[in-house]
């Protein structure tokens, strides 16, 4: 009886880690939709049946991140509100439909009403992933799960150069689009069925989710949200701009820099994992969670000093590995960052505080594009570089003074 007992416990944790990984699968396809624009920038740049010039990237990425960040917020209120699974259903078909129809665009005008529907239903994947942790992990186990999050993201992230170009190359720009919103409304049924045949351990109790919206009125959330702010444009700058790095500083095409971006999302979710491992690794010493992951995020401040340093490099796979390790420390930062909501606040309200840190990458995201872009253009990445590398080290004290390391973690 004792061995039976054994098994089930075991069993059931391993199908804890499958329901977290075919939920991050979600991520994938989240990140794919959206970072395929990057590379396909590039190549309607060189394509007579589509107008578009360099001034319109950083519209299209403005456009798309302050519709993200209005609506990531009441995101992840609806999410807390109906549930993980309804929400996440309704969120990732709309995303599936704005990709579609962001395929059969004929000019800018189309595409950035599309690129604004994506936004608003991609502004659920990071909130999403955060509920399943909430209700699927224990608290050691989260910022694992997170990075698992990371995972789908920096895999998505990879694929987007290869699936652009073979698209763009071998039949139409527009079946990239196509593509993805396929595979994504595919998804749906398969996370169904699974939520169906393993349900969470956690119930999403706490304040009702009707009441999200009180956790604005908590200085912790804010000093939350204000270091995400700062921290992300790292983020930010390496899913962004790598291929227009190429193409600017070492004169690239695009197809020759899908050869060398698609290994900066992997090194993201290789950090990612070392951030999720390093937190569990301090939480087994004995720290608290808080503070475990507040450590990685000091750790990991450090080393994105060396960002700094990435124009110096002299060649386009210096230039890839430099930020590639740039990524691979933001996305261990991200990694705990993002976790500490869950910690704070519980699974019942997970995706809302998780919501607010994408308020925050979404409005960063739509301040700093167009300045971004005019800055890049007139005097290149080093004054951007240089800007930005500071910044997890400010956000950590931020977060440190503001956070206390044995804030009480719902059970």
């Amino acid at each position: 009886m004792f061995q039976a007992t054994i098994n089930r416990v075991h069993s059931r944790v391993s199908l804890r880690w499958v329901a977290i990984t075919i939920f991050v699968f979600s991520a994938v396809l989240n990140y794919l939709d959206r970072q395929v624009l990057a590379t396909m920038a590039e190549i309607w740049r060189k394509t007579p049946d589509f107008a578009f010039t360099a001034s319109d990237y950083p519209h299209l990425l403005s456009v798309f991140s302050i519709a993200y960040a209005v609506s990531a917020l009441f995101i992840g209120w609806f999410i807390d509100r109906v549930g993980l699974n309804r929400g996440a259903t309704i969120s990732v078909a709309v995303w599936a439909i704005a990709s579609i129809g962001s395929g059969m665009s004929h000019s800018v005008h189309e595409l950035l009403f599309w690129r604004a529907l994506l936004g608003v239903a991609e502004a659920s994947g990071v909130s999403a992933v955060g509920k399943a942790v909430g209700l699927y992990l224990l608290p050691r186990e989260r910022a694992v799960g997170s990075a698992m999050g990371q995972l789908g993201l920096s895999l998505g992230a990879g694929l987007a150069p290869g699936i652009a170009v073979f698209f763009a190359y071998q039949y139409s720009w527009r079946w990239t689009f196509y593509a993805v919103g396929i595979l994504s409304l595919l998804w749906i049924p398969v996370w169904l069925v699974t939520a169906r045949l393993i349900p969470p351990i956690a119930e999403a109790r706490g304040e009702k989710s009707k009441h999200s919206f009180g956790l604005l009125a908590d200085p912790k959330l804010w000093a939350l949200i204000v270091a995400n702010f700062l921290s992300m444009t790292i983020y930010s700058l390496w899913t962004n701009w790598p291929p227009r790095y190429l193409v600017h500083v070492h004169h690239l095409d695009p197809q020759r820099t899908a050869r060398y971006t698609w290994i900066i999302p992997i090194c993201g979710y290789l950090g990612a994992m070392l951030g999720g491992g390093m937190s569990w690794a301090f939480i087994r010493a004995g720290l608290t969670p808080i503070a475990a992951r507040k450590r990685v995020c000091l750790i990991s401040a450090c080393f994105l000093l060396g960002t700094m340093a990435i124009p110096l490099l002299p060649n386009p796979a210096l230039a890839t590995a430099g930020m590639s390790l740039s990524y691979f420390w933001i996305c261990a930062w991200s990694a705990n960052h993002y976790t500490l909501p869950i910690d704070i606040y519980g699974a019942g309200r997970a995706a809302f505080g998780v919501s607010a840190l994408i308020f925050a990458y979404g409005l960063m995201q739509f301040v700093v594009s167009g300045p971004l872009g005019e800055i890049i253009e007139r005097y290149g990445f080093q004054p951007v570089c240089l800007g930005v590398a500071f910044l997890p080290l400010i956000s950590y004290l931020l977060v440190h003074y503001l956070i206390k390391n044995n804030q009480e973690v719902p059970a």
